[in-house]
């Protein structure tokens, strides 16, 4: 495997907008998260990018590059994340979100959380309470249920039907990535010209993250919020 046909790969799907774009117009981000797995002469990149699609779900949406797979690109969503505790969808009939910010009942993966958030722990998240909706939503649970939005490495792999057994070679939260958006490259970007270099020599020590960017707070421009001002 050589670090210039990785980046090639990554390139070649980024130019057909088949490549995380964090400021997505169909999808408001909260978190993301790369898992990269080795194996001999194999490899694979898995991005997950968990926040709100355009239906208004909340999903954790799984990118998948590899020199060993068919299928690449946007592989599938996990949108049955967190639900309401009656399971009910997120607006009344009437379309108000039917989440209180400063008091929820929410079931996690299953389990079940209440909650009574504070002005000011929004204030310190950049986040406002006016109109609360299910980015708002997401953007707060992921600042204290990180984790639990996550998939872990042995279901990412039976996830993508990965057709051989990789160990995890590398995982990051904090990465320089590039703006897809404005036809920036994936070859253009320190993090990937050095992960590309680490895959192909086996040593993560040679990855540099760059100028990390991939924090939500990096990408709001596009919000469905933004759209709707920009509509009136």
């Amino acid at each position: 495997m050589k670090a210039e046909k990785i980046l090639e790969t990554l390139d070649r799907y980024a130019e057909d907008f088949d490549f995380p774009v964090l400021d997505n117009y169909n999808f408001d981000l909260a978190q993301s998260r790369i898992s990269v797995f080795r194996e001999e002469d194999k490899w694979l990149i898995v991005f997950e990018v968990v926040g709100v699609d355009a239906n208004l779900e909340i999903s954790n949406n799984f990118y998948v590059y590899s020199n060993s797979m068919r299928q690449q690109g946007f592989f599938s969503c996990f949108d049955e994340i967190l639900t309401l505790v009656n399971e009910e969808y997120w607006y009344d009939d009437e379309e108000h979100f039917l989440v209180d910010p400063f008091h929820m009942e929410l079931l996690l993966k299953g389990e079940r959380i209440t909650l009574t958030p504070t002005a000011e722990e929004y204030k310190c998240l950049g986040i406002e309470t006016d109109s609360f909706h299910p980015t708002k939503l997401i953007r707060f649970l992921t600042s204290k249920y990180k984790e639990k939005f996550w998939v872990n490495p042995s279901d990412i792999l039976d996830e993508t039907n990965a057709e051989f057994k990789p160990n995890l070679f590398y995982q990051t939260e904090e990465w320089e990535h590039p703006d897809i958006s404005d036809d920036q490259k994936p070859s253009e970007s320190i993090f990937f010209q050095s992960l590309a270099k680490a895959i192909e020599l086996n040593n993560v020590n040679l990855i540099t993250v760059g100028k990390v960017n991939n924090d939500w707070t990096n990408w709001t421009w596009s919000d469905f919020e933004k759209q709707e001002e920009d509509d009136i």
